[in-house]
């Protein structure tokens, strides 16, 4: 397969996983690279380090660095407000990012890849995943790429017919070309405002998703989530009764997903926890349906679905006392999502566990949900104070570690103890991931039992 990028020079902007994607394929495709990074020091794997042997640079720039250079690729992470961003920009060098140019690229090829495209506050990474699954299942070849850890251009190269691309707004910002078989924004809650300062902002890279998208998949009870450009093609989904697209009726004393009144599966048969994957669910079945593949055939799959880790996820059952792992809720909206998805199935409280960093959000938010179902918080990490003015049960700990020993010692049968941070974890960890795992290990140090799942 051969793309025409050898007409262009090329700055890389940042060299993490996205950036070093990016040096890969466009020196396989013989493009003229160089990259810079705001760290002084770069741990490069041997490859791009010798490919970029002498064209590395962490000092600062001017303007006769980008002297020839046709096009800076930014990575997802660096803000276009850096001065080197604004520097590239006055010299006249266009700046985009992966995506925009999987986008372009794409559109090169003789038969184009279909394309989905999913973003949101929360949710994103489990409907990529889910909308890849159930495709795979019913026999189009898919993958998926993007926020969710594959680089946009690896998925450019695979021989999958689907993309289905998890957006992050940091690159959305970027991307103008994007051609979407289908897109959706899940939802829209305060996060990333230390980057983007306002929620207007925020809204306006996420609704980016939806400029060149044949068709939308849209939550009909959510703010911010609906396209403002003209999208023939709607499907709408949401819990309550309606006649049109994606609801939920009772049937025979049961709740069903239904489409178009048509019943898809039963909630009970829906294994993934909370009534916000029912609406992950939904959307997953409204995306695929975009492709030609009708709910309810669809839908059979969902039962071998594996959830992500960290997203709701059960992972011990001690004495009647569940313990949840939600670490990837880096957001207030995420950790609403995850009160209200469980409440309906306590039959006690969510003893919650939260902090670290809150990126700029106003917490207050939270204060209704604590109010309702949630008998204590543990907070601890660097905006742990802040809980205290939110909720005043709430205990402040050193530790995760410690935050663990404290709800299992509160914690009492029918009760729930969830991790759900509203935060995020660079505070304190690696990575949402790091943050989720250490939860584990403490959960299984403090009751003794390997895991229940």
């Amino acid at each position: 397969m051969s793309y025409n990028v050898r007409e262009h020079s090329y700055v890389v902007g940042g060299l993490g996983v996205t950036g070093q994607a990016c040096v890969r394929f466009l020196l396989k495709h013989n493009a003229n690279v160089k990259a810079f990074d705001t760290r002084q020091a770069v741990n490069l794997p041997d490859d791009i380090e010798k490919a970029l042997a002498g064209k590395v640079t962490t000092d600062t720039l001017d303007a006769t660095y980008f002297e020839g250079i046709d096009t800076l690729v930014l990575s997802p992470g660096l803000s276009l407000n850096l001065a080197q961003v604004k520097l590239a920009k006055q010299c006249g060098v266009e700046v985009i990012g992966d995506v925009e140019l999987f986008a372009r690229l794409n559109q090169t090829l003789s038969t184009p890849k279909r394309v989905v495209g999913i973003t949101g506050s929360n949710g994103k990474t489990t409907v990529t995943l889910l909308v890849t699954h159930l495709l795979t299942a019913c026999g189009i070849k898919s993958i998926e790429a993007g926020n969710v850890g594959r680089p946009v251009l690896e998925a450019l190269e695979s021989d999958a017919d689907v993309v289905v691309l998890e957006l992050s707004s940091f690159q959305l910002e970027t991307t103008s070309s994007l051609v979407l078989n289908a897109a959706s924004i899940l939802n829209i809650s305060d996060d990333h405002l230390d980057r983007h300062i306002t929620l207007e902002n925020y809204i306006d890279a996420k609704h980016r998703i939806f400029d060149n998208a044949l068709s939308a998949v849209v939550w009909r009870d959510g703010e911010f989530v609906a396209p403002e450009n003209d999208i023939n093609a709607i499907t709408e989904y949401g819990l309550g009764e309606s006649d049109d697209g994606f609801a939920v009726s009772v049937i025979d004393k049961q709740p069903y997903i239904v489409f178009n009144i048509t019943p898809v599966i039963a909630l009970a048969d829906i294994q993934l926890a909370g009534t916000h994957n029912v609406l992950n669910v939904m959307a997953a079945l409204g995306l695929c349906d975009t492709l030609g593949i009708a709910p309810k055939q669809a839908a059979v799959h969902l039962k071998s679905f594996k959830s992500a880790p960290h997203r709701c996820v059960e992972i011990a059952n001690v004495n009647q006392v569940r313990f949840i792992d939600d670490s990837k809720a880096t957001n207030v909206g995420a950790t609403i999502a995850a009160l209200e998805g469980l409440s309906p199935m306590l039959n006690g409280n969510i003893i919650l566990l939260a902090g670290g960093d809150a990126k700029g959000a106003d917490l207050q938010a939270l204060a209704p949900y604590l109010a309702r179902c949630v008998l204590h918080v543990f907070a601890f990490g660097k905006d742990a104070s802040a809980f205290k003015d939110v909720f005043a049960a709430t205990t402040l700990v050193e530790s995760l570690d410690s935050a663990v020993e404290k709800a299992c010692d509160m914690a009492k049968q029918g009760d729930i103890v969830l991790l759900s941070p509203a935060c995020a974890s660079i505070d304190m960890f690696k990575n949402y991931m790091h943050r989720g795992e250490v939860f584990q290990q403490a959960v299984y140090r403090q009751s003794a039992v390997e895991a229940s799942i």
